[in-house]
């Protein structure tokens, strides 16, 4: 099918439950007749980017996807004394996790591991459909380090394994952590697969009004603001942004939002049509 228009390389990037939105992306262009020929994922784009090369049920089985083991961020807004008993309790077993251990989601490694090897059927990486590249950080040495080989639930782990939340994985010499940290959006690593664009989705919400309720969202918002500087000149490396749109402030692990990050995802390639036309068009 890419014979019908240009072959194109797509970067999705981190973002945590609104990286769902690659979903939606996704699933648009492929409903719009755009096949890509290569997909590059950091963090939650690793995750869209793996299932969709690796699982003929890419989408059903991403939308479904078992979110239930994402740690909870304590809530002392709540009107009962048990809602705030219970935002307590949270607060109190993150803070023991994270200084005792790796961090809150710790206790849920198997199960992220589960999902993860479930949704990539567990496979490797050069078995899908089309070439996958899984992106980390080596917390050692601070550098990228890129994956298109190997086992997929491993890497993917790797590349969305939060720091403070999950523990990182150990590979040889690398202890891999989530691929933002060190590159949000590797374009470079897309124009080297030989394809003549490369559209890149970014599901960032650079500007909120809405102030962090505690420690654990003011520690991932203070890591998404130390990234956006560098995320602007990554971004405008690629030929097309895709930006979508969401109705409101999703954090990080706001995992209940995830139909709703999808949505936006579509909707966003739907206001890019005309772009996204004359970028992959033959003619162009």
């Amino acid at each position: 099918m890419t014979g019908y228009h240009k072959s194109f390389a797509l970067v999705f990037s981190g973002g945590g439950a609104r990286g769902l939105s690659h979903v939606g992306v996704l699933r648009a262009l492929i409903s719009s007749g755009y096949f890509p020929s290569a997909i590059v994922g950091v963090s939650m784009g690793a995750v869209v980017g793996a299932t969709y090369a690796l699982n003929p049920n890419w989408y059903r089985d991403l939308v479904e996807m078992d979110t239930s083991g994402f740690p909870s961020t304590p809530n002392f807004q709540g009107q009962r004394l048990s809602e705030r008993v219970r935002g307590l309790t949270i607060a109190l077993l993150a803070a023991r996790d994270m200084y005792f251990g790796w961090g809150a989601g710790a206790r849920t490694k198997s199960w992220g591991r589960g999902v993860l090897s479930a949704l990539t059927k567990g496979k490797n990486l050069e078995d899908g459909r089309i070439p996958v590249f899984v992106c980390a950080t080596d917390v050692l040495s601070g550098e990228r380090v890129v994956h298109s080989q190997g086992s997929a639930a491993d890497y993917v782990y790797a590349s969305a394994a939060l720091a403070g939340i999950l523990p990182p994985l150990i590979d040889g010499p690398h202890v891999l952590m989530d691929g933002a940290y060190a590159d949000i959006a590797p374009i470079d690593v897309a124009r080297s697969t030989g394809v003549d664009v490369v559209i890149a989705v970014d599901p960032s919400q650079p500007e909120t009004a809405v102030a962090p309720r505690n420690g654990v969202q003011a520690m991932l918002r203070s890591i998404e603001i130390c990234q956006n500087e560098h995320a602007r000149l990554r971004f405008g490396q690629a030929d097309l942004v895709i930006r979508p749109k969401f109705l409101n402030t999703i954090g990080t692990l706001e995992f209940r939002y995830k139909r709703q990050c999808i949505a936006s995802g579509a909707m966003a390639v739907r206001r890019s049509g005309d772009q996204i036309r004359t970028l992959l068009s033959r003619g162009a």
